[in-house]
């Protein structure tokens, strides 16, 4: 304030000055360089206010620092470089290449490269031809570098053991977020914004705006690169920056950028108390998870409130892609949605090769669920020992007892243990999964011969997953469809000598 009324008077009558005449006086020179560091500490002062109300950090991180080259990482980097020593953490940059903007991209990565020099901090970088990726994926040029440049940053992460990684979005990057999927169309936890902290990734920038990082480092004296393609209104987040927001400020509400932040901090709030609730009911909804799978009991789900039933399909798509954001729209989990709750089944692709299947009473969301690969297997059963079965995700343990009793039998065995009588069985012992015309009979069914096919059909096992059942066979019989049910022929009765014992342990 008094920086501003020096320069608009001068002396005790107030008398008005020229701007020109006004601006080299000493009284504005100080009153400069005092305005200069009360801007720069604020800036520090709410990326270290950030930083501590997120618990960003701990003693001891390894931090990656995702740097492009433009104002807002550079003016992360540079602030980190300035307070680690408070953390304590240390520091690493990571520069990613994209394969665009030819010698223009060549100069930001050099420009990365001496900059890490300057700092004595160590750079990592990487040149990916992102115009092949998003060809080969079908994706937009900003998800195709996005779901890159967030992988490149990962990997970068885990080969140098960098513990967090930070990105240098703003303020003025949650209300463009804010508004690009307001009008795209999302929900609560879309709109809620950027998270502050997601697993590794944090944002200390997360409460400047861009005004204040520009200042920072004008008053720093620090130089920076200038993307070029963020200066033209040809992407919809281009738009949104220079003309939608400063037209919502002219006509409407200079103050929509604050106004939208503090809606955007209810929202946070509410959807993480949402999701801590969809947390806690998830493992009552899935019925098995696995590497690149997850099976819902679709009744179940269906019990749920609306409202519940979404989140947890975006929880579950969450689980399957892990580090990797995968933007779903409305329609996508109302698709879902739909083919959760319909009684014929069916199934819906979603970008970034995610599946959503319904066979039976079980729905599926599967990762690069469009591969339809035949499966096959068959492992020689070490008796006693152990061995893994990557196709069907277990692992079978064998032991061998002495005669128990079939009290005892009943009491221990459960749907991944099966005791078998060790005198009827004949070598080879073999896990495979099914094979055409495979027969059995069932414990419990009087000696009724039944196909295996028959079997699954009437358990409801969906077919995508009947060839990852394993099945322990003796020579050419099937002694014990893993998981479901003991053939009667093998079972242990009171003339049994000796007793194998069967388990298998599930990957999940």
């Amino acid at each position: 304030c008094a920086f501003l009324l020096a320069e608009r008077s001068s002396g005790p009558g107030g008398s008005k000055i020229s701007h020109e005449s006004g601006r080299n006086t000493p009284r504005l020179r100080a009153l400069r360089a005092s305005f200069s560091v009360a801007t720069t500490y604020q800036c520090i002062k709410k990326v270290k206010s950030t930083i501590l109300r997120y618990a960003m950090f701990s003693p001891g991180d390894m931090v990656l620092v995702g740097v492009s080259g433009g104002p807002d990482s550079v003016c992360l980097l540079h602030i980190l470089a300035e307070i680690k020593d408070e953390y304590p953490i240390s520091l690493a940059i990571a520069h990613l290449h994209h394969g665009m903007r030819g010698r223009e991209a060549d100069r930001d990565m050099e420009f990365v490269i001496s900059l890490g020099k300057t700092l004595g901090i160590p750079v990592y970088t990487a040149k990916v031809d992102v115009p092949s990726y998003i060809k080969e994926k079908g994706l937009s040029t900003q998800a195709g570098a996005r779901e890159i440049r967030y992988r490149f940053f990962e990997d970068t992460a885990t080969s140098t053991g960098a513990t967090k990684i930070a990105i240098g979005h703003t303020a003025d990057d949650q209300v463009e977020t804010f508004l690009m999927r307001l009008l795209r169309g999302a929900g609560p936890h879309g709109l809620s914004g950027i998270p502050p902290v997601r697993g590794k990734i944090v944002r200390p920038l997360i409460s400047l705006f861009r005004e204040e990082v520009l200042q920072f480092l004008q008053e720093r004296h620090i130089e920076y690169r200038i993307d070029r393609t963020n200066l033209k209104p040809v992407y919809l987040r281009n738009k949104i920056r220079l003309e939608l927001i400063p037209h919502l400020e002219r006509e409407y509400n200079p103050n929509i950028r604050h106004v939208l932040l503090r809606d955007m901090e209810v929202l946070r709030e509410e959807d993480n108390f949402i999701e801590k609730e969809v947390e806690k009911l998830y493992p009552l909804m899935v019925k098995e998870e696995g590497t690149g799978i997850i099976q819902f009991d679709a009744e179940r789900l269906l019990t749920l409130p609306l409202a519940l039933r979404r989140r947890m399909i975006r929880y579950g798509i969450q689980r399957l892609k892990g580090s990797e954001p995968l933007p779903l729209s409305f329609d996508h989990v109302e698709s879902l949605l739909d083919i959760a709750s319909s009684t014929e089944g069916g199934e819906f692709h979603l970008p970034s090769h995610i599946t959503g299947r319904k066979e039976g009473h079980i729905f599926y969301l599967l990762l690069n669920g469009r591969e339809k690969k035949k499966i096959s297997f068959s492992y020689e059963i070490p008796i006693p020992g152990s061995v893994t079965i990557p196709e069907a995700e277990v692992t079978v343990t064998t032991s061998v007892h002495p005669s128990i009793s079939l009290k005892t039998i009943r009491e221990q065995e459960d749907r991944d243990r099966a005791f078998i009588d060790l005198a009827k069985l004949s070598s080879p012992l073999l896990i495979r999964n099914r094979q055409k015309g495979d027969f059995f009979y069932p414990l419990g069914m009087g000696g009724k011969r039944k196909r295996i096919k028959e079997y699954f059909i009437d358990l409801k096992i969906p077919r995508s997953m009947r060839d990852r059942v394993p099945i322990l066979v003796s020579g050419k019989d099937i002694v014990w469809i893993c998981g479901y049910r003991l053939d009667e022929r093998f079972k242990v009765t009171h003339d049994t000598q000796k007793i194998l014992e069967v388990k298998i342990e599930r990957k999940a």
